[in-house]
């Protein structure tokens, strides 16, 4: 099975994404080179999208993201499909990424880690960041907004998913830029563990905080 692409242009970079047009006013989708203004589009109902990859290693993203996955212990995983242009894959997100905007603006940030991951480097190291540039601004910077948000990552990844902070704040028609980059980078670690919990432990979690930024 593959989608045809049916966006005004074809992406000559990786790491671009483009929505999937369920409504035929949005017959014709426009590439977002920016993850915030792509969120504006990727919403929960949202049935997928499209994501430009290294044309030679379309497996890279589609790894990663089913190793985090398996890391997460989801059982609905996400589908990736290929599609008419050789740069370009489909993705469906499981529905856990897909029901919480903040969810949803970590899984961009993750598919454009992703487009490195046939480099074969250890799996934490590019979660966190932790590699050498690559002479790719996205990918660069998708690198620095890990290290920058390490403790999110690791609260995630450790099973505190369940995101309780405000979330963008909306003018008129557009939400301000405020994802998962924007909520997590520089703040202080009591932050990360207040607004990321695990939602069963909900009233305990906010009441508790261990000097880790996992719980034991």
């Amino acid at each position: 099975m593959s989608f045809r692409v049916t966006t005004v242009f074809a992406p000559s970079d990786v790491g671009i994404f483009a929505i999937y047009p369920q409504e035929e006013c949005y017959f014709n989708s426009y590439w977002d080179t920016c993850r915030e203004q792509f969120a504006r589009k990727f919403l929960k109902s949202s049935f997928g999208f499209f994501v430009s990859v290294d044309a030679q290693h379309l497996i890279s993203v589609p790894k990663f993201i089913s190793e985090c996955e398996n890391v997460l212990q989801i059982k609905k995983k996400s589908l990736f499909y290929l599609t008419d242009l050789k740069n370009v894959i489909f993705i469906i997100p499981s529905r856990f990424w897909a029901k919480c905007y903040m969810r949803r603006s970590l899984f961009t940030l993750l598919c454009r880690l992703g487009i490195i991951y046939h480099l074969n480097p250890k799996f934490e190291d590019l979660l966190l960041g932790n590699l050498n540039e690559t002479k790719n601004d996205k990918i660069d910077t998708s690198l620095g907004f890990a290290r920058s948000t390490e403790d999110a990552i690791l609260r995630f990844f450790g099973g505190f998913c369940h995101y309780i902070g405000e979330g963008p704040n909306y003018h008129e028609y557009f939400p301000e830029k405020h994802g998962w980059v924007a909520e997590f980078r520089g703040k202080e670690r009591n932050y990360v563990k207040k607004v990321l919990i695990d939602k069963k432990f909900e009233k305990l979690m906010l009441n508790y905080f261990h000097e880790s930024i996992f719980l034991s």
